[in-house]
């Protein structure tokens, strides 16, 4: 009887041990999401082109080719870069759209004007209407005369005589 007993209090030690073993191994496991970087737009800075994600930060250099450079687009100026952090920042970063279309090529925040791909340059009266700004050049950036210069006000593109 006292044999019995004692396999079953040394089965029980057992399994409580491996037990608190693998609650201490769960709790000290780190865990990580190496989620990928959603790309969102590139800035020059440092004599290179770099990728900025959706959340401001740098993660990827361009390579050095003329292929990459037709590629990097839509760029966005006007940006402070913060080497320590990795990140680029503005107080107007917020009021761009989380996707930029295809016939963008330049957003500049400073300046407040928007270049088209086939080089039509848009400029805006106030800087909370590049997001409208941008989703009607998604449309009409096509059709705009390359080289000329355009106004964007009250949810108009107005061609500028000069």
């Amino acid at each position: 009887m006292m044999k019995k007993q004692l396999t079953i209090i040394i089965f029980y030690i057992i399994l409580l041990s491996f037990s608190t073993y693998h609650a201490k191994a769960s709790n000290t496991k780190e865990i990580r999401s190496d989620s990928k970087s959603t790309y969102w737009f590139s800035i020059f800075y440092s004599e290179r082109l770099w990728k900025v994600d959706r959340n401001g930060r740098i993660y990827d250099i361009y390579p050095n080719d003329d292929m990459a450079v037709l590629m990097a687009g839509p760029f966005v100026t006007g940006l402070d870069v913060d080497i320590t952090e990795g990140r680029v920042t503005s107080p107007f970063l917020k009021y761009l759209p989380p996707t930029i279309p295809l016939g963008v090529f330049e957003i500049n925040l400073k300046e407040k004007y928007i270049i088209t791909k086939n080089s039509a340059v848009v400029y805006i009266t106030d800087i909370s209407d590049i997001q409208s700004c941008v989703n009607t050049l998604a449309l009409m950036w096509y059709y705009m005369d390359s080289k000329k210069i355009y106004l964007f006000k009250n949810g108009r593109i107005y061609r500028i005589k000069g």
